[in-house]
């Protein structure tokens, strides 16, 4: 019969010594006492345990649970019902860490790299971050009210083309233009952007607002307040002040 010093299992099983002794000092494997120089001794079955143990450790199984399946020889539906188990907490946790990791990368939007400002402006980030999220209502709602016109658009250039005739296209034209300038004035009136570099918040003159390269979310402006030029993220001005006035 094959028998393993404690060195030569770990070896055999990928594992440190240390883990060895454990698992034998905690039973969940069996072993002998070599009398004429004290060393533990193991057999097959102890490398056949062992081996089921790191693949249970594996799948997040506890060592008394494990201990408790190997001395009661249980069959493998018990096992299969304690995976599914197992997979079924490691998707919550999962769950969770997407629901962390958006946060963390959400928060690292609003902070440059270079970022001066104070340790405290950490908990008026936190307000910004909620706050973008409810930026994409506002993005919604602009969605819903351009739709109907572009197609109103869209069925008069149609039009046109069929009719060969361009009076639709014209009489439509003044209406999208007006809808245009509105629309934009109204974007304009409801966005304010923070600072990554010193999170302070910019209001910049629409002119300033409208030559910056952007994109729906941020906007290259240069701070008043750190004279620094960066991509700044954009919040809802309207639900800032609301989530203010509910603070106070």
């Amino acid at each position: 019969m094959t028998q393993y010093q404690t060195g030569d299992l770990a070896k055999c099983c990928n594992v440190s010594i240390r883990t060895i002794q454990y698992y034998d000092k905690k039973g969940l494997l069996a072993s002998t006492k070599n009398e004429e120089n004290g060393r533990r001794r193991f057999d097959a079955k102890s490398k056949q345990d062992l081996e089921i143990i790191l693949m249970l450790k594996r799948f997040g199984f506890r060592l008394k649970d494990i201990k408790k399946l190997l001395a009661e020889n249980n069959k493998l539906k018990t096992v299969r019902s304690m995976i599914e188990q197992s997979a079924l907490d490691i998707e919550q946790e999962i769950y969770k860490n997407q629901i962390l990791l958006s946060e963390m990368k959400q928060f690292n939007k609003f902070i440059g790299k270079e970022s001066k400002a104070p340790l405290n402006k950490l908990l008026e980030t936190k307000q910004y971050v909620t706050n973008n999220d409810n930026l994409n209502t506002l993005t919604r709602s602009i969605i819903y009210q351009v739709l109907p016109v572009a197609l109103i658009q869209y069925t008069a250039l149609v039009t046109s083309l069929i009719t060969k005739k361009w009076l639709p296209c014209l009489i439509v034209l003044p209406f999208m233009i007006a809808f245009a300038i509105n629309l934009t004035h109204l974007t304009y009136k409801r966005l304010i952007y923070v600072c990554p570099n010193c999170q302070e918040v910019i209001k910049p003159n629409i002119m300033a607002w409208l030559l910056a390269s952007h994109t729906p979310k941020t906007r290259k402006l240069q701070c008043p307040h750190c004279h620094e030029t960066s991509h700044c993220m954009a919040i809802d001005k309207r639900m800032k002040l609301t989530k203010s006035s509910k603070q106070m």
